[in-house]
């Protein structure tokens, strides 16, 4: 990676292979990391302005990104902004963060990131009409228990005087209908609770309206901080009604601000199935990235099955159809197949669902999921799966097959159940002085030697850069303290060889012998032993591979910086 010097102000890392991006407002000036130019395809041609970067997106599609901009700008909308547009012939999903505000609360700096789609199947058609503001954005504190909703939250909420205002999590939960509340919780618990799980939050949620009236919302969130135990501190999202009643009905061809809106404030495509009508939503998101209008796409359940290719029916229709009728076959689901685009060619699509409710007989009444296009040019589906399933690095899981594990244990109340949770000890110290392509050897090796200790019926996952898990089903507690004796074993034998660089673990062990007890409860407390192992062994660890490093590779290392504290 080429680290190209910063200009004065600049707090992005410009050499960075990360699409990042940087704008400093009063001046207009703006900044793109090595990652940003080349996913946008603008190596040769640099646009030093936001204005000359605009020059890029149809001139039709300014108005409503200018509206959209000005209310973070101000400070009305909050200090986080999601944009979908047009660019050149790419799809860009650009997010903002506001890190900087004169006296006025007037934005003097915003840092962000892009994500491209490759090829544009979808152009939303934008005039300069009115604006209906169908998504406002919020801000959560779980240190001080506030929400705080901009203006356009408390409008789609129904308020008469819609100002910004702050609301505890204990007044936004008597808004949620009496059937969301539990099983949201239990949804957003382990993204709360471990980084590891990710820190994206997408439901659909019938919310409460001032007028005592329940309406439908899409609710887009994500971690912003988390403590030094991986605990959420900030969250910010949007939330987006979603429901036919939400307004009087339109000529979407005329409403350029609710299009725009509807595809920022989800970045997937978005489904809510009541099973027991058939029918179904599918978000602008969804339609979108399939090249269809509403007009083209019904919202029922018939015309996703036409949809589907012939040879991938029978594994996808049948099992979801045993899923709805009883509880026995889970409450969730993941798949791949392909599903038919506009223009007649064939979508790889990787699709999730949960059931969020169940009627008297155990029949499920609504389920609701997410759609990701992740179509490669083999379109070979045993590639795709193995993709979704293993971790390309290591060998090992994926993030995506650990939870379809852990929901599998569930499901069928396997007990007991033991965990060991495993994180790599200064890896940025590596990264920085060795290189990455050094750092993800460490991590391949670190995969062989934990699969050494395990049985075959383990799950070994990679959770994310440094952080590993380990899932033992009918394991108890005693057996379990053996394999982590054995693990810690096998990994002081390999850095017992003077030559090899040090391999450091911190370990976390936890077990749960009762299904009254959730196994993701599990999961925080083994992930709560390894972070105190973590923190306490740091320090030693750090300068063991300081000494290697500067032994073998003639480097002096210090550890003063701050990234390594």
């Amino acid at each position: 990676m080429v680290h190209l010097p910063r200009p004065t102000g600049c707090q992005i890392q410009l050499g960075s292979p990360d699409p990042l991006w940087e704008w400093h407002i009063p001046t207009d000036a703006l900044f793109l990391s090595e990652g940003a130019r080349r996913k946008l395809r603008l190596e040769k041609d640099v646009p030093p302005t936001m204005a000359a970067f605009a020059a890029h997106i149809p001139p039709d599609c300014l108005p409503s990104l200018h509206e959209l901009l000005e209310g973070v700008l101000s400070g009305a909308s909050g200090p986080m902004l999601e944009l979908v547009y047009p660019f050149d012939d790419l799809l860009v999903r650009a997010g903002l963060l506001i890190v900087e505000r004169n006296n006025e609360g007037r934005a003097v700096r915003g840092v962000g990131q892009y994500s491209v789609s490759e090829t544009l199947a979808y152009r939303p058609s934008v005039t300069t009409g009115a604006v209906t503001p169908d998504t406002g954005y919020w801000q959560c504190s779980l240190t001080e228990r506030t929400i705080r909703m901009d203006s356009r939250c408390c409008a789609l909420l129904g308020y008469a005087d819609p100002r910004p205002m702050v609301i505890s999590p204990e007044q936004w939960r008597q808004r949620l209908h009496p059937e969301e509340g539990i099983a949201s919780n239990c949804r957003y618990q382990l993204t709360l609770e471990l980084p590891q799980w990710g820190d994206s939050i997408e439901d659909v949620l019938r919310i409460r309206l001032e007028n005592g009236e329940y309406a439908r919302f899409a609710l887009h969130g994500t971690v912003l901080e988390r403590d030094a135990d991986g605990h959420a501190r900030e969250l910010a999202g949007s939330l987006q009604r979603i429901d036919a009643t939400s307004a009087p009905a339109r000529d979407s061809s005329q409403d350029a601000g609710r299009l725009l809106l509807a595809i920022n404030a989800a970045g997937d495509g978005l489904w809510d199935w009541d099973a027991a009508t058939d029918e179904v939503y599918y978000s602008p998101r969804y339609l979108s990235m399939l090249g269809y209008t509403a007009e083209q796409f019904a919202g029922d359940l018939e015309t996703w099955k036409k949809k589907i290719h012939p040879d991938d029916i029978h594994k996808i229709v049948p099992p979801q159809a045993a899923l709805v009728e009883s509880p026995r076959y889970g409450d969730s689901f993941e798949c791949t197949y392909r599903l038919m685009r506009a223009d007649g060619t064939w979508a790889w699509i990787l699709g999730r669902g949960y059931v969020t409710h169940r009627d008297a007989n155990g029949r499920a009444t609504r389920l609701v999921g997410l759609h990701t296009d992740i179509t490669t040019t083999q379109g070979d589906r045993a590639k795709l799966e193995d993709l979704v399933r293993n971790d390309a690095l290591t060998g090992l899981r994926s993030r995506t097959f650990f939870n379809m594990e852990v929901e599998r244990i569930e499901q069928n109340h396997i007990r007991p159940v033991s965990v060991i949770a495993c994180d790599v000890n200064g890896l940025k110290l590596i990264n920085d002085y060795l290189g990455h392509a050094t750092g993800d050897t460490l991590l391949a090796d670190t995969a062989l030697l934990l699969r050494r200790s395990l049985r075959a019926t383990d799950c070994i996952a990679r959770m994310g850069g440094d952080e590993f898990t380990i899932l033992l089903p009918s394991c108890p507690e005693e057996t379990a303290l053996k394999i982590l004796f054995e693990l810690q074993r096998t990994f002081e034998e390999h850095n017992s060889a003077p030559d090899t660089m040090p391999l450091l673990l911190a370990f976390g062990c936890a077990s749960v012998k009762s299904a009254d007890m959730p196994l993701s409860r599990t999961l925080v407390e083994a992930d709560r032993e390894m972070l105190r192992q973590k923190h306490a062994q740091r320090g030693a660890a750090h300068e063991k591979i300081k000494e290697w490093i500067e032994r073998n590779k003639n480097v002096t290392v210090c550890l003063e910086d701050c990234r390594y504290i």
